[in-house]
């Protein structure tokens, strides 16, 4: 996949461009003023991490990091933009068989990859995929040791014992001979 073929540059939102927008009521005025200077910081900030991304691509980094400059651009992107990035995201990791993030969203329903524990499928294969956590002040206090999923961010197995969650781990991450 080449990363090179990028939109042109976002234009800053300048005086010019919000003095249509002009309604008399001060304050939807402001507020619709701020959105629009929000989302063109964000435009330029996405573009810039998809500019990284490529560069990175031409200097022959690691898959794995052109994929966090990906991820970055996605993440910054306002919500007109996104789907352009995620698409990008989804076909780099599609190519190049990253497994070990998922897409989440923030406290205010910001949406972000979590890149947890990058891995190459041809490399890694399902090694490192689950994680093992404790929660001591867990709701079902005799489940209090999950087995987290690294590819979706969910809980796969709970169990009462750290040593079971870590064999349960061990099983489905060992390949089959």
């Amino acid at each position: 996949m080449d990363l090179s073929q990028l939109p042109e540059a976002p234009a800053k939102p300048t005086g010019e461009d919000l003095r249509p927008l002009a309604t008399g009521q001060a304050h939807i005025d402001i507020y619709t003023a701020f959105r629009l200077i929000d989302e063109g910081k964000a435009r330029q900030a996405a573009h810039q991490h998809a500019v990284r991304a490529a560069q990175l691509q031409a200097d022959g980094a690691p898959v794995t990091t052109v994929f966090k400059a990906l991820a970055c651009a996605e993440g910054a992107a306002p919500d007109d933009t996104r789907p352009w990035h995620a698409a990008r995201v989804d076909a780099w990791a599609e190519e190049h068989g990253i497994r070990g993030w998922h897409r989440r969203a923030g406290l205010r329903g910001r949406p972000y990859i979590a890149a947890d524990r990058l891995r190459l499928l041809a490399v890694d294969g399902d090694r490192g995929r689950y994680y093992t956590h404790h929660d001591r002040y867990a709701h079902c206090p005799p489940l209090s040791h999950w087995v987290i999923d690294r590819d979706t961010g969910r809980t796969v197995y709970r169990t009462f014992a750290g040593g079971i969650a870590q064999q349960w781990v061990t099983e489905h991450e060992t390949p089959a001979v």
